[in-house]
């Protein structure tokens, strides 16, 4: 007797029967979510007819912010120069706002590395007492139109990558990999004399042969870069191991044509080649110059930036404009670089690079990159049904980027509070594992937390609803 098999909910149950040659049906099924009266309320509120109408109107106009982005690199200028707000005694730090005495060691010491750096101190009890005299101002990069990646310490001096959206004319500003070492000023908010020289000898020496090349062939545009990589291999979050091939194959040709000496032109070449990730910058630039195209969108519900502080998670919605809806940072899932390592040695979440993961890279785009969910102890069937999971919450698809593990379907984009809600699925992101001292100790992905998208309906339903 042949068996013929419906098999609800598991999918583990449906790829063992197929395995065993038996005709079966999968049917996507999950435990009904259990939402509160207030979010079935709210809910009811966005999903009444003529507000549903303007919702899904200014969705499509801000997941096309993205969509039909033009990203390119333009330019290296210091931050002072490209962050409107960061002045002198000014420090741009990772996630949501937070008062100094509330920060996690690894923020508050990249606020004394900085008045080190910029030598608005001389030593560190110097800064500590300048940093609470309230003399310096604090800002938070995703209020500017930078990201900080890890703790995100940027000053005015630092140089940054600059990534022009060519539709709408928007900017945004990253800092570069500070190069192959271990260790850093801007992700990691180190100081040492070795670092700031470091910086200094890549504003300084390096930067300049990169932005001859930049005047004299012309932009380098970001998104047929991330096109290609996503089919080789990459989720560009995690993982710019192909990313990074193809950047280099675009910019080494330009530097060797052009009439600089070697001895001038070999480190910059070096700089480039040995630098891990070295393209991710670039993709958070990318990310970020189409966030800053659809904020304040009128009526939106689409997720223009997340990210974390190691105290606290934030998120914006477009439609909201600026304003943060927090919850506590949660903490993340993977693989430890050392059997030493235990969760005890972990910071919970911290850094904005999660911004990918707004413009469908990361962990939306799980099913890119087999590799890197193997990192994470899924195999390749678990990485297709996560990006499927994410289709279930994202307004769209983006039909810039097909994916081959998904038969060249193309990955989700534009995360909606709305459908957070209603499937109570919360967005995959994807990044390192801090140490609570510094340090990655491992690769893992964590969970945006609900209360983030309960509180941003709340405002929405405020400012929106009837």
């Amino acid at each position: 007797m042949k068996w013929k098999v419906v098999n609800i909910g598991l999918q583990f149950f449906y790829d063992a029967l197929k395995a065993q040659d038996c005709e079966a049906v999968q049917v996507d099924w999950r435990v009904p979510v259990q939402r509160s009266c207030e979010t079935e309320r709210m809910l009811e509120v966005v999903n009444e007819s003529e507000l549903k109408e303007k919702i899904d109107a200014a969705n499509d106009k801000a997941v096309h912010c993205i969509i039909d982005s033009d990203p390119a690199w333009v330019d290296i200028l210091p931050a002072g120069e490209v962050i409107e707000g960061l002045d002198d005694y000014t420090i741009i730090h990772s996630g949501p706002p937070i008062e100094y005495d509330d920060m996690v060691m690894l923020h508050q010491r990249g606020l004394v590395s900085a008045c080190l750096f910029e030598g608005w101190a001389k030593t560190q009890e110097e800064a500590v007492e300048l940093i609470k005299s309230g003399k310096l101002k604090i800002m938070s990069a995703l209020d500017t139109n930078t990201v900080g990646a890890g703790t995100g310490i940027i000053t005015k001096s630092v140089a940054m990558i600059i990534i022009e959206d060519r539709r709408t004319g928007i900017r945004a500003a990253t800092f570069p990999a500070e190069g192959p070492f271990q260790g850093g000023f801007c992700g990691w908010g180190l100081y040492s004399p070795e670092i700031a020289e470091n910086l200094r000898y890549m504003r300084e020496e390096l930067f300049p042969v990169v932005r001859q090349m930049l005047k004299e062939f012309g932009p380098i545009a970001i998104k047929p870069i991330l096109a290609e990589s996503f089919q080789m291999g990459d989720e560009n979050h995690t993982r710019q191991s192909a990313a990074d091939l193809i950047f280099e194959h675009q910019v080494l040709p330009n530097l060797f044509k052009m009439d600089v000496p070697k001895e001038k032109l070999l480190p910059v070449v070096n700089y480039i080649v040995d630098t891990p990730r070295y393209f991710h910058c670039y993709g958070q630039g990318a990310s970020r110059s189409a966030m800053l195209s659809a904020v304040g969108t009128e009526y939106s519900t689409m997720v223009t930036a997340v990210c974390g502080n190691g105290v606290t998670f934030g998120i914006k919605v477009a439609g909201l404009g600026d304003e943060w809806f927090t919850a506590p940072a949660p903490m993340m899932k993977g693989r430890y670089t050392s059997s030493k390592y235990t969760i005890k040695d972990q910071l919970p979440w911290i850094g904005d690079s999660c911004v990918v993961e707004c413009a469908g890279m990361g962990g939306l785009a799980a099913a890119a990159s087999p590799i890197v969910c193997a990192l994470r102890g899924m195999k390749n069937k678990d990485a297709v049904a996560l990006t499927k999971e994410m289709q279930k919450i994202c307004i769209t698809k983006n039909p810039n980027f097909p994916i081959p593990n998904m038969d060249f379907e193309f990955l989700p984009v534009g995360i909606d509070i709305r459908k957070v809600l209603e499937t109570g699925i919360t967005p995959e992101i994807h990044g390192g594992m801090f140490n609570f001292e510094g340090g990655l100790i491992g690769a893992g992905s964590a969970r945006v937390p609900m209360e983030c998208f309960e509180k941003a309906m709340a405002a929405y339903v405020k400012k929106y609803g009837k």
